[in-house]
């Protein structure tokens, strides 16, 4: 039941994911699945994999991108060494209609470009539909790099978010789509960074407003509180703290709605 971990397509994850998703005997509805594209940022360093004898940590986005980066290297006539990886990029499989989600590829990268999404996206989407699934869309966060990446696909348009899956049999479309829980998290930063000024109506939208309820709410006396999950920690946002959707989510709660207009 397990792998070695490889950067890029492994013909074992392919078969471990066929196994996993009982592809050849499941309901035809349980192929139905979308891609899940994050870029984590890891630790540069290098490390000697004792089954391969290579050594590890370099970036590594696949054949194709590495050519390519050979050989503009060679016509710059650039020399420098093979740069450490800053970020991993990983795709997930998840299913439309069912818990099953399975990571399925990792890219090793410095600085990622939308041309160099462009080919590890369309290759995975041409090996799961080969396997067998239907691949109906892909869902990323709202970073420069993947919308950069979208608009690759037809420049003249203004707001694309559908295009032809070239690999499927039966001519279906495949949809970009945000992830809900980073436009959450985008919601609350603009709200809260005082670079950004919003406005709804004629109104201001500011985030003294709610610092204003919270410190109103937290010197009530009677042990009623109109906002009960909101804490120190949702206003005072850390680099961490940013990243957790649960408080993004409570702040931009109805409830909390529903207390600013009291």
């Amino acid at each position: 039941h397990c792998v070695r971990a490889t950067a890029g397509y492994s013909c074992d994850v392919d078969l471990q994911l066929i196994r996993a998703a009982n592809i050849l005997k499941c309901p035809e509805w349980h192929k139905f699945v979308i891609l899940l594209l994050d870029e984590m940022y890891i630790r540069e360093d290098v490390v000697y994999n004792k089954h391969s004898g290579r050594i590890v940590g370099f970036t590594d986005m696949g054949d194709i991108n590495n050519h390519l980066l050979a050989f503009e290297r060679s016509v710059t006539g650039e020399q420098r060494p093979r740069q450490l990886a800053k970020s991993m990029l990983v795709i997930m499989v998840k299913g439309l209609f069912t818990p099953f989600k399975y990571p399925y590829a990792q890219f090793a990268s410095v600085n990622m470009s939308a041309d160099m999404l462009f080919h590890p996206f369309w290759k995975s989407v041409y090996r799961l539909e080969r396997m067998g699934f239907k691949v109906l869309g892909a869902t990323f966060d709202g970073a420069s790099v993947n919308r950069r990446f979208v608009k690759l696909h037809n420049s003249k348009e203004k707001q694309l978010y559908k295009v032809k899956n070239v690999y499927a049999s039966d001519g279906r479309s495949l949809l970009f789509f945000s992830d809900p829980p980073h436009l959450i998290k985008t919601i609350r930063n603009c709200w809260a960074s005082k670079c950004r000024s919003l406005w709804n109506n004629g109104y201001d939208i500011s985030w003294k407003h709610l610092e204003q309820l919270y410190e109103r709410d937290s010197g009530r006396t009677t042990g009623l509180s109109m906002i009960p999950k909101l804490k120190f920690e949702h206003l005072n946002l850390t680099p961490f703290s940013k990243m957790r959707v649960d408080l993004a989510a409570q702040v931009v709660s109805e409830s909390v709605g529903k207390a600013l207009q009291l």
